[in-house]
């Protein structure tokens, strides 16, 4: 038996000391830079991928990614409409903690009760299908009753006919229905006559729409058309003067036609009882339109946008301290043992900053005693925060530019210790001491979404964006006073949209509009390029690129720049989202976040 035990001990050593582990403390990893130092990880996934070691589906609805630090695993997500900071264990999954910050949680309350006092108009501590027909564009949000979605849809639809259809002709006109309401809801739920002549319904549009001419001059004036379906299709109907952006202000008769006939063929602009109920069914099922307090919380209870809900920033961790950014802005500091507040900002309210067309989507930066944010705007583009009281620091006085989805990193570049970030209009370095310029780089920006965190090595860079864009090199050089970027390539190819690129050598390895593609970082030669998962995102660990598609595929690819060789693919079930949360690789396992689901993969060698 002793001797038994002694060689078991000698095999658990040398298997452990064949694998060198490795924590995920921040956003793209220890470095920031999407690699991992882990080795002992196996070479070759089995058919359907390596084995689950844990899954959760409680995550929360976003595109967080994740951090790994002394046994947690810390992520954002929304749960049930409100954003929320997760800590789960490293060894099993188990929810440890779920907290909204403090300050965010009393602000939303107070919202909630002013939004309710604001929408039950008659106080009866209710908002019924009527008053929340208010609430516009959040009609989605409301309240779900019963199973039967054709009953509940008749009912709704009843409801609101019997109190909107004031002349009683059986149908609804655009200026019945309350604005909001009409702006979410009105053209989707008048569906096209099949059997009617459409020239002939565009025409009687039209001259329903010319009564609207009170001067009678011939056209329609914005002011004309207030509080009616055409004001709600002005700028579409008023067609464009040669070389300027917009019309002249007033409609025509040819212009309304037009617009009638391309853009609502077949349909009279009035609603039936029929129409408003199968559009209820269709696209608000089961929902009967009386909104709780519940429901409201839901609807104001973090980050909203049709590309996706919830937060897109990824926690930091540093010592007994996480650090997180959410889709709103709200920055906070929160202890890790317990997601107890120590401090909270905002970009926007306090730091003058303005949220971005999708959210705020930077991972905070931790470096030294500053946590780097990015709050966009006249105030400057950067701010560093005191890590400890979320007071600032400094801010980049003479950087205002608009804060985009890139997160900053910090190196030494041309000897100066630096933060590097990739904002609205260019990539710039700034001094790490006092925020002072450094250095721009216009050529890689899209003015759409620039989203990629740069590489950098040495005094090179290289920063991508998609839309059209690419990317480019630069070398930066001069003193810590003055410094400059001099593109020594640009490569359209590499058209990066969010995914991120990973240097391995002397390549660089990133999406671009829908390959994987191998290229010399020095030069910008492509060594290769394959379809691979598609577009997406990919981290690097033990000579291999774990790419995460955004359509669901997920495959390990040799870091190789001779060829593509692929060593195993498989396929997550689809959220109904894409996949946009980078993958991680932490202490043997990888692990991919997609919306509420958390899935932890062994990938340790046997």
């Amino acid at each position: 038996m002793s001797r038994f035990a002694c060689l078991y001990g000698l095999a658990v050593l040398l298997v452990a000391g064949s694998l060198s582990a490795d924590d995920w403390p921040q956003w793209r990893g220890p470095n920031r830079d999407g690699r991992s130092t882990e080795s002992g990880l196996i070479s070759q996934w089995p058919e359907g991928g390596p084995a689950v070691d844990w899954h959760v589906e409680n995550a929360g609805v976003g595109y967080s990614s994740l951090v790994v630090k002394d046994g947690r695993v810390f992520t954002q997500g929304d749960l049930d409409g409100v954003e929320h900071i997760l800590c789960f264990s490293e060894e099993d999954g188990s929810l440890i903690w779920a907290v909204q910050p403090e300050p965010v949680r009393k602000a939303l309350a107070a919202r909630i009760d002013q939004e309710f006092a604001r929408y039950d108009k008659n106080s009866d501590g209710t908002i019924d299908p009527i008053e929340s027909l208010e609430l516009g564009r959040n009609l989605a949000g409301e309240s779900e009753s019963g199973d039967d979605a054709e009953e509940t849809a008749r009912t709704r639809s009843s409801v609101l006919f019997n109190a909107l259809d004031t002349d009683e002709d059986g149908r609804l006109t655009y200026t019945e229905v309350p604005p909001q309401a009409a702006r979410n809801f009105f053209d989707r739920a008048d569906q096209p006559d099949p059997d009617a002549d459409v020239d002939e319904l565009a025409a009687a549009r039209t001259s329903a729409a010319l009564q609207l001419d009170a001067d009678e001059n011939g056209r329609i004036s914005r002011e004309e058309s207030r509080r009616t379906q055409v004001d709600a299709d002005f700028n579409r109907i008023d067609q464009r003067l040669p070389g300027e952006r917009r019309g002249d202000g007033e409609l025509t008769a040819e212009e309304l036609t037009e617009f009638f006939t391309k853009q609502r063929p077949g349909r009279d602009g009035q609603l039936t009882s029929q129409e408003l109920t199968a559009w209820l069914k269709r696209d608000l099922p089961n929902r009967d339109g009386i909104v709780t307090i519940e429901d409201l919380t839901r609807m104001f209870g973090g980050y909203r946008n049709g590309q996706g809900d919830g937060p897109r920033g990824t926690p930091a961790v540093d010592g007994e301290f996480v650090y997180v950014e959410g889709g709103n802005g709200d920055v906070s500091c929160l202890k890790t043992g317990t997601g107890e507040t120590v401090w909270h900002v905002n970009l926007a309210s306090d730091l003058g900053g303005g949220r971005p067309g999708w959210g705020y989507s930077e991972s905070p930066l931790v470096i030294d005693d500053y946590l780097i944010v990015t709050p966009g705007g006249r105030d400057g583009t950067l701010a560093a925060l005191d890590k400890q009281t979320g007071e600032v620091v400094w801010r980049t006085t003479e950087i205002a530019q608009a804060a985009h989805y890139s997160s900053p990193i910090s190196a030494y570049v041309a000897g100066e210790r630096q933060v590097v970030q990739f904002a609205r209009e260019s990539v710039f370095g700034v001094s790490l001491e006092d925020g002072r310029p450094l250095w721009s780089y216009s050529g890689a920006a899209n003015g759409t979404a620039n989203c990629s965190t740069p590489i950098i090595d040495g005094d090179f860079i290289l920063a991508a964006s998609a839309y059209g864009t690419g990317g480019g090199l630069v070398k930066v050089s001069g003193t810590a006073t003055e410094q400059q970027a001099e593109e020594l390539y640009f490569e359209k190819a590499l058209q990066n949209h969010h995914g991120g690129m990973v240097k391995v050598g002397d390549y660089v390895y990133g999406t671009g509009s829908n390959t994987l593609i191998c290229m010399h970082f020095e030069t910008g030669e492509i060594a290769w390029q394959n379809r691979a998962a598609g577009k997406g995102s990919l981290v690097y660990a033990d000579g291999h690129l774990y790419c995460l598609g955004e359509r669901n595929q997920v495959a390990l690819v040799e870091a190789n720049p001779e060829e593509y060789i692929e060593k195993g693919r498989f396929e997550i079930p689809s959220t109904g989202r894409p996949s946009w949360a980078h993958p991680v690789v932490a202490n043997g396992r990888f692990y991919i976040r997609d919306q509420n689901r958390l899935t932890a993969y062994d990938v340790r060698a046997k």
